[in-house]
């Protein structure tokens, strides 16, 4: 897409659009600086947000399980010893033995760690994270189309994914393995135009990133970028490839490091250098495989109605449904990728898949890299949310701007058709935005009530003197993914400590005997109205 930036008219001052879009030329011939201004402007706006749009409250159980890696990582720890009463605090996504942990990969975790630790607010390291994955992203277009679409991508993705998305607005994940995406996906082409040393640590910085972040859907974007570097270096002259493996020496001490991390902290959380949290959590308590076509696994024996109401019940409807329909489920998970990375159903999908002829390696590179993306790494996995496609968001983008690059020069009989239709798809993406903005100052953000209620009685037992315990008792309908119970890295040290009410109330009789200095109490979540009523006494 080429702006036009020559002003016809003569002896007059340039007009004030000529003089933007001089200006945004001039940025756009600039990488570092047009990345830059990418990050801060995603940074700013959503700092300016702040009085309307306050850091989120944590809703979905994942993001629980995020907040206790951070909070371990910020205490200096992998990961925290076993509670002797462990029964009684076991949660989803959490390990309770060998240790106490998350499930999860640690980066996340990290970034949370850095708000808390240097900020006193987890969210902080979501914020930054997101506005590196938008400039990271921008970036990573240099290398697959020109300057000024480029700048234009990185200012769509900051915009439509940056800012309103809830990759930035929860503490779910999605922007550090899209910052492994595009670090992966930049440094390939970048490889194949001057195949320089840095270009190839790069690759490895990426690599490392998706490791400790996403790391099947790194594998597969990994394995890929290998084969397309490989078929690079078969194609090349005999002498010219042992220059180039050279360059790419000083790379494997980062992937070799990396992985021995990933080995570390497995060891330190399960016990086993080769078993991650994810896989030893899986086995205690979930039956569902994490793909479609294995069988499931044997049902473990639950101590609490919740958790087997959950995996037992809701994890398994999910695998029978993809069972039954994979079909479907395919086009949901390209359905919900699409309405994240773009929105406006269905008016931008046919940029994604204009059927004009692959001509550069680019074009042929990024579909041949999201086909195999979408059907090995997406498609056989028993569930899908957004940020699984993290690691290739840039990609899509990349695809999206070269078709309006196509679109640009596409006149039929002679009429300015494809020009004016790259134009409006762009105006949609900023109208979106637009959209946001007018939603958020009439409307507010929309707030999940299971969220409003946990933070107003957290607060309510915050503001209390001395150290509380709250049982939890749920009633037999209770809606699985609305989980009260969550503690922090140090739960003996915490403030309020959350445990579940057992169905032997002599087992609530011990847990009270360990806390004898805690304020005990009783919250049914499903009784209205919500309150916290004192725990019978002890016995």
């Amino acid at each position: 897409m080429t702006l036009a930036l020559v002003d016809t008219s003569i002896g007059r001052a340039p007009s004030f659009s000529s003089r933007l879009l001089q200006g945004f030329a001039w940025v756009a011939e600039r990488e570092l600086l047009a990345c830059a201004v990418v990050l801060f402007l995603t940074l700013g706006i959503r700092a300016a947000l702040l009085p309307w749009d306050p850091p989120p409250l944590p809703t979905i159980d994942d993001e629980f399980s995020y907040l206790l890696a951070g909070d371990t990582y910020a205490s200096g720890r992998l990961t925290n010893p076993a509670h002797p009463m462990w029964q009684h605090f076991e949660t989803e996504h959490e390990l309770m033995q060998p240790t106490y942990a998350s499930k999860y990969p640690a980066l996340q975790g990290i970034m949370l760690a850095f708000g808390e630790r240097f900020f006193g607010q987890p969210w902080v390291g979501v914020y930054l994270s997101a506005g590196l994955m938008c400039a990271a992203v921008c970036w990573m277009l240099y290398g697959w189309v020109n300057a000024n679409l480029a700048f234009l991508g990185g200012l769509l993705f900051a915009l439509h994914c940056g800012i309103f998305g809830y990759w930035m607005n929860s503490y779910w994940g999605g922007a550090v393995p899209a910052i492994g995406g595009a670090l992966v996906l930049g440094a390939i082409v970048r490889i194949w135009r001057g195949q320089r040393t840095m270009d190839w640590i790069t690759l490895a910085g990426g690599l490392a990133i998706l490791m400790h972040s996403r790391p099947w859907e790194g594998f597969v974007l990994g394995a890929e970028a290998v084969a397309l570097l490989a078929w690079t270096l078969r194609r090349l002259p005999a002498g010219a490839r042992a220059p180039l493996l050279c360059r790419a020496a000083p790379s494997l001490p980062i992937l070799l490091a990396a992985l021995g991390a990933v080995a570390y902290v497995d060891h330190r959380v399960t016990g086993d250098p080769l078993t991650m949290p994810h896989t030893l959590y899986d086995r205690q308590y979930n039956p569902r495989p994490d793909f479609v076509f294995l069988p499931l696994r044997p049902e473990p024996a639950y101590r609490h109605a919740m958790m087997r109401d959950l995996f037992s019940g809701f994890y398994l409807e999910e695998w029978r449904a993809t069972r039954r329909d994979p079909l479907s489920a395919a086009l949901e998970r390209l359905s919900e990728v699409y309405n994240f990375l773009f929105g406006l159903w269905p008016a931008l999908i046919p940029a994604l898949v204009w059927p004009y002829a692959l001509r550069s390696r680019q074009e042929r590179a990024a579909v041949l890299l999201l086909a195999v993306f979408l059907l090995v790494a997406i498609a056989p996995q028993t569930v899908f949310y957004a940020h699984y496609a993290a690691p290739v968001a840039g990609l899509l983008y990349a695809r999206f701007l070269q078709t309006l690059s196509r679109l640009n020069s596409w006149r039929p009989a002679g009429k300015s058709l494809g020009p004016a239709l790259a134009g409006l798809l762009v105006a949609l993406l900023v109208y979106q935005f637009a959209a946001s903005f007018s939603v958020l100052f009439r409307l507010g953000v929309e707030v999940s009530p299971f969220a409003l209620a946990r933070n107003q009685i957290a607060q309510e037992l915050a503001r209390m003197p001395g150290k509380q315990l709250v049982f939890v008792r749920y009633a037999p309908d209770h809606r699985v993914h609305d989980e009260w119970v969550w503690n922090r890295a140090d739960i003996d040290a915490s403030q309020t400590v959350w445990a579940r009410a057992m169905d032997d109330p002599a087992q609530d009789q011990e847990l009270l005997r360990y806390y004898p200095d805690r304020k005990a109490w009783l919250l049914e979540p499903d009784k209205q109205p919500l309150r916290l009523i004192p725990y019978p006494e002890r016995r």
